[in-house]
């Protein structure tokens, strides 16, 4: 708290200053609802499940309450540094409203008609991909004709369908064994790891200049939702994680950079339970989990390494953009190693393990 008094607070923008104090709002309301939460296990224990209910309720509108604000912000700061680029803020911000709209919806229908929320659940992707498509080939085809030669085009194009095609091909085979369908719950679940997730990747060790950041853990929630509900599930909390990255933290210079460095990234590192229910390690959660995390790793790592080389090139005489990039990319192995690290601690602990294996009877 004395950060916000401090000189250094003072000479931020209006944009920093507004998600460090949500930052310590955030936390301030999670230590009281913890609070509250105690008091009435302690004292009133047939209420916890009411307070449960309010309490996930206030969590999402204040998640959402936060993120129209910041991105409202993220826009205002953009036109006033001219950092406003059209041709690529339009696409992608039109991409991040349909996203909200569908999240949004999704919520609506999970508390009025939860019968119906796997049917939207599909007609929601459906519409999120034929959105997508469409932007990035009317952008393609009208905007960057001038600025990309065609071979890096071509790349771009047949990169995002090779990790399209490995990340299909993994939920098909390793994305099939599923806890019981209580679609309510997950998305309870998703909204509450996302928020956190998102909260702690303010915490910041390390920022780098062309984008990227080693954080606090910010991954192990979506990791954890990833293993408890399985990959299918994950792979979509991921994404929909990775739309909120390119709010807090934007780099748009091409629809399908776009793509590579913010939802589709981290739409990998929704594949981090991809070996729970695999034969491998047996009954070893640990290694299950250490197994399943750095495969997300190097995919999210490939994913960040194309939109790197193609897009951004590189900064430093003594590299090519390859080079430049597998170099300047690495900071997605520590990220992924901080968060496996506490991960692998908390499995460690057989009331942890617990707790999960009881999502897993009530779900």
């Amino acid at each position: 708290m004395f950060f916000l008094a401090s000189e250094a607070f003072s000479t931020l923008s209006v944009f920093k200053k507004s998600g460090t104090i949500f930052l310590y709002v955030t936390i301030g309301l999670l230590a009281l609802i913890a609070v509250i939460g105690v008091l009435i296990w302690r004292y009133k224990k047939d209420r916890l499940n009411d307070f449960a209910k309010y309490a996930i309720g206030a969590g999402m509108g204040y998640s959402l309450a936060v993120i129209a604000i910041m991105l409202f912000l993220k826009f205002d700061e953009m036109v006033a540094e001219g950092e406003f680029v059209g041709e690529v803020f339009w696409p992608v911000f039109s991409l991040l409203c349909l996203a909200v709209a569908l999240i949004v919806g999704g919520l609506i229908v999970s508390v009025l008609k939860s019968e119906y929320l796997k049917k939207y659940t599909f007609l929601s992707i459906v519409v999120a991909v034929v959105a997508t498509l469409g932007i990035v080939i009317v952008q393609l085809a009208k905007l960057y004709k001038d600025n990309f030669v065609l071979a890096d085009e071509l790349i771009l194009i047949f990169s995002i369908l090779a990790l399209s095609a490995i990340l299909t091909v993994t939920l098909i085979f390793l994305g099939k064994r599923t806890l019981p369908q209580n679609s309510t719950k997950a998305v309870v679940y998703a909204a509450i790891c996302i928020a956190i997730s998102f909260a702690l990747s303010y915490i910041r060790f390390f920022r780098l200049p062309q984008g990227g950041s080693i954080t606090f853990v910010s991954l192990l929630p979506l990791m954890f939702y990833s293993y408890i509900f399985g990959i299918r599930k994950g792979v979509l909390a991921g994404f929909i994680y990775g739309l909120l990255q390119a709010i807090q933290d934007p780099w748009l210079l091409h629809p399908i950079q776009f793509l590579l460095d913010y939802p589709f990234a981290f739409a990998m590192v929704g594949l981090a339970g991809m070996f729970r229910y695999t034969p491998i390690f047996k009954n070893n959660i640990i290694g299950k989990f250490l197994l399943g995390a750095a495969v997300s790793a190097v995919l999210r790592y490939a994913s960040h390494v194309i939109s790197g080389a193609i897009i951004f090139g590189s900064a430093n005489e003594n590299f090519n953009a390859i080079e430049w990039s597998l170099f300047y990319n690495l900071f997605v192995f520590a990220d992924a190693a901080i968060a496996v690290f506490a991960g692998s601690i908390m499995l460690s602990s057989k009331n942890f393990v617990n707790q999960i294996e009881n999502i897993n009877v009530n779900y």
